[in-house]
């Protein structure tokens, strides 16, 4: 019997590959194939051309490492986000993964598809792997993603145009219809960034994206002090670019735009939004907002 989390992976990732005995992936489709078959070389290599492939590092953390690897004829390009398990503890715990999903390439695969049928604007999850170390616990866990071209983070967006608050409050709504699906959905995300927020160039609403599910979680039912939540977490890493002003302005629009209108609520509610603009709380205190 497979878990409920297992279930979703293999229904949206039919294709099984294991290209040996310590890689194996879990696809989309059976035209990824090539591409893991370089992805090994990439992910260990870092940034190299082969015959059939180009791959960019384009973030490289102690955590974790973002690859875009795009085929020779520039049709095709993916986003590979890989995990590396550096403490036996981490290895360990892939051994239940499969009854408590929460973590690395396998707990994001699952959070993004979650996310993606309750209607979140998310990447198309292609495929899920692991690499296998000579203790045969698995060493890199491997997210493959759709690859956002023609978007920009916000938080660059926000940077270019600091000096036009009008244009940074635009930018700000864009993000609206993004926090209220996170809303009706009931989903903390955890760490809403100003990185996590891709709007695209063609000022397009339907093709803005949220990333980085790792840590997302479900409640049953919305909640608004999660979404006053996400919304400080969002203006805190934005800080440095966006006035106070422009910031209660915006997150007054976001109160509007979920159906908050009543003067006493919308002030209580701006004041839970200054609370968690100002308070520091630890990874697991943040899992919990939303879950009452």
């Amino acid at each position: 019997m497979f878990s409920e989390q297992e279930m979703i992976l293999r229904k949206a990732l039919t294709v099984t590959y294991n290209e040996s005995v310590k890689i194996s992936w879990r696809l989309k489709d059976q035209d990824l194939v090539p591409i893991v078959k370089s992805a090994r070389a990439i992910i260990e290599q870092k940034a190299i051309v082969n015959r059939n492939h180009i791959s960019e590092l384009i973030k490289e953390e102690d955590n974790r490492h973002v690859f875009k690897i795009t085929s020779r004829d520039n049709t095709k390009s993916y986003i590979f986000k890989v995990f590396p398990l550096q403490c036996v503890r981490h290895r360990l715990k892939y051994l239940w993964m499969t009854r408590k999903f929460s973590r690395f390439a396998y707990g994001e695969a699952i959070s993004l598809l979650i996310a993606s049928e309750k209607g979140i604007n998310v990447p198309d999850v292609y495929g899920y792997g692991y690499i296998l170390g000579k203790s045969m616990l698995i060493e890199k866990s491997v997210l493959i993603l759709e690859c956002l071209s023609h978007h920009t983070t916000i938080g660059d967006l926000l940077e270019l145009h600091r000096n036009d608050q009008a244009r940074c409050l635009q930018i700000l709504n864009r993000s609206i219809p993004i926090f209220v699906k996170l809303y009706e959905t009931a989903c903390n995300h955890i760490s809403v960034n100003a990185g996590a927020i891709m709007l695209s160039d063609e000022d397009c609403l339907k093709d803005d994206f949220i990333l980085d599910f790792e840590y997302a979680k479900f409640y049953k039912k919305p909640s608004l002090e999660l979404l006053m939540f996400e919304a400080a977490t969002l203006a805190r890493y934005c800080k440095c670019w966006v006035s106070k002003d422009t910031m209660n302005e915006w997150a007054k629009e976001l109160l509007i735009a979920v159906g908050v209108r009543n003067n006493l609520d919308v002030n209580n509610l701006m004041a839970r939004f200054l609370c968690h603009f100002n308070t520091q709380l630890s990874r697991k205190e943040r899992s919990r907002i939303g879950a009452l």
